[in-house]
């Protein structure tokens, strides 16, 4: 071979290597580019993620000195640490979440490339950037992987994939530390977010039958599992003694423990917000649709199969009539319910894993996707009947719609290959159908984003949200802040009704009470009247009542129904007074208010 040709094929390999992640890379930087600064929702939930670690940093104790329900311990701490060295800013969080969804994609596209090839690897990938990520499908912020509603949903899927990866390196290798890693990471997972805990027990369950299962060797399974619970025991026993400084141990322990409190102290689950999440409040339509969706992928799939077949080959215009039957109605699909079908999907990768494995992992290792599928389908579970890639789903159901483009990209076609299927045909045919839902998808999300116009915050903290015409909020609370500035003294405190504490971070004003979230979800944990005496015995300098529909609970407005504040609010009528009203009077009609009310000498 002369120098020429051994320099083409050198050219050829490294594109052959490189050209995916560059692709990946590409799409990253550009979905970042156009999403920057637009992630967060200004009033709702995601204030909860910058106030928290701001007071931690600066001493407070969770989950005494501020309360917070929505998951463990882990996430605000981590968050304390990095403001305490980065300096408190809304970038530094940012900056945090950007590397661990780096350190997500390349360990994704390293294992599913081991399990698959380079198309798959990279279409799964491109997924989660273009899909999960970055974008926003709707009014409300925070479903997204950068400013998440809830850093501990997010923290635990990402650090149950590592769990998972350690979990197929140990069984390919029996290796005790694997296992020992996958436990501490388990406990990590633990002081994050119990449903994704109970995904990740499910799938460690899973990697102990199928060690057993394969490997027959009963005492190294016996001392892995030894050292994984050890392992596992590390993190919520670090955060025991850690608590344990500031109370005794029953309150420790109950730190450590808090985030399952509300699933066994309360009936919080049951609620009409949670039964919507699940799909409860309409099982019998939300199964129709998961059975129609994933009987229309099955159509196409078995269309496929047998129009891409080597015995029509003859016939070219078959192929190019099926593909373009197929990309006509990819482009005319609704991509918004393209979750409905995945619990389905996912049960059928299962157990086409399960049945093909040791025939098929003697050529490509399986145990890595067997565990992910797993793991999917457990953490489909928390959306209930009602599966979606918005919404929850940014996070939930990402692992499953990974596993269905394995599915159709990869494990199908191998596996129609050997019935005569036109295996690059197939592939590229499913492949072409996905980036048109991609396409939809994250034009869907640019066009959320196009509507985000207007600056709020200081520098590092800048937020660029909702123009006026589509949500109101966003300049009053930007005029609010001004005026804060300009009339309330640095050290005077203030709590913002009934949701609403990114004012609060973004001042940099203390909300004096325990309580800063008033929703029926935290009034029924923490109790209102818990809520409303630590209001009226911390009551701060000046309250801001924001207008907030929470007719997605189920309720009326805050303060109108003794269940929701009717009590605190007569209270606050009583001891303060108007000093700046925007728009008009909240939480009274559905149009947009927001009042600023001084304590009374």
């Amino acid at each position: 071979m002369s120098s020429d040709e051994t320099a083409a094929t050198q050219v050829r390999v490294l594109l052959s290597r490189w050209l995916g992640p560059s692709i990946i890379a590409a799409i990253f930087v550009v979905a970042a580019a156009v999403s920057w600064r637009k992630w967060p929702d200004l009033l709702i939930d995601f204030g909860t993620q910058l106030y928290l670690p701001w007071k931690m940093s600066s001493g407070s104790i969770l989950y005494n000195d501020v309360m917070y329900l929505t998951g463990g311990p882990l996430s605000q701490h981590y968050h304390a640490l990095l403001f305490r060295i980065f300096g408190v800013s809304l970038l530094t969080l940012v900056a945090s979440n950007l590397l661990l969804l780096i350190a997500l994609l390349t360990i994704t596209y390293r294992k599913f490339l081991e399990s698959s090839d380079r198309l798959t690897a990279t279409m799964i990938c491109i997924a989660i950037v273009l899909l999960f990520a970055f974008p926003q499908y709707g009014n409300v912020g925070n479903f997204n992987f950068i400013t998440p509603y809830c850093h501990e949903v997010v923290h635990g899927v990402i650090v149950s994939i590592f769990a998972i990866v350690l979990l197929s390196k140990w069984i390919a290798t029996a290796r005790l530390p694997f296992a020992a890693g996958a436990g501490f990471c388990a406990g990590l997972v633990f002081l994050a977010k119990p449903e994704v805990f109970a995904a990740m027990a499910v799938c460690s369950a899973a990697a102990f039958l199928l060690f057993w299962r394969t490997k027959a060797q009963p005492a190294i399974a016996l001392r892995s599992l030894v050292v994984f619970s050890a392992a596992s025991v590390a993190p919520p026993l670090g955060f025991l003694l850690y608590f344990h400084q500031f109370a005794d141990w029953p309150h420790s322990l109950r730190s450590v423990f808090f985030a399952w409190l509300p699933l066994v102290e309360t009936s919080v689950g049951k609620d009409f917000y949670y039964r919507w999440c699940m799909g409860l409040d309409t099982p019998a339509l939300h199964v129709s649709k998961m059975v129609v969706h994933f009987i229309g992928v099955a159509i196409f799939v078995g269309l496929g199969a047998l129009l891409l077949n080597q015995r029509l080959a003859k016939y070219r215009v078959v192929p190019i009539l099926f593909i373009a039957a197929l990309l006509a109605l990819s482009s005319r699909f609704d991509w918004l319910s393209c979750g409905r079908s995945l619990p389905l999907l996912s049960l059928t990768l299962l157990v086409l894993l399960c049945v093909k494995y040791r025939r098929l992992s003697r050529d490509r290792p399986l145990a890595f996707p067997l565990l992910w599928t797993v793991f999917a389908l457990a953490l489909l579970a928390k959306l209930g009947l009602f599966s979606r890639v918005w919404h929850y789903g940014f996070v939930l159901a990402m692992p499953a719609f990974a596993g269905a483009i394995y599915l159709l990209l990869w494990f199908l076609p191998a596996l129609l290959e050997k019935f005569g299927v036109r295996r690059n045909l197939f592939r590229g045919a499913m492949a072409a159908a996905l980036l048109v839902g991609f396409g939809f998808l994250s034009a869907q999300s640019e066009l959320m984003y196009e509507f985000k116009t207007i600056t709020v915050g200081p520098g590092r903290d800048r937020i660029i949200a909702l123009g006026p015409k589509y949500n109101p909020a966003s300049v009053a609370v930007k005029e609010a802040l001004q005026w804060i500035d300009t009339n309330v003294p640095p050290d005077a405190t203030l709590a913002v009704l009934p949701e609403g504490v990114m004012v609060n971070y973004l001042s940099r004003r203390t909300n004096p009470t325990r309580y800063f979230v008033w929703n029926p979800a935290e009034i029924e944990v923490f109790g209102q009247t818990n809520m409303t005496a630590s209001f009226i015995e911390h009551a701060p300098d000046y309250v801001i009542l924001i207008h907030r529909d929470t007719s997605e609970f189920g309720v009326k407005f805050f303060g109108q129904d003794k269940r929701f504040g009717l009590d605190l609010m007569r209270w606050i009528r009583q001891n303060y007074e108007t000093t700046l009203l925007i728009g008009e009077e909240p939480l009274q009609s559905p149009s947009f208010g927001l009042k600023i009310i001084k304590r009374k000498p």
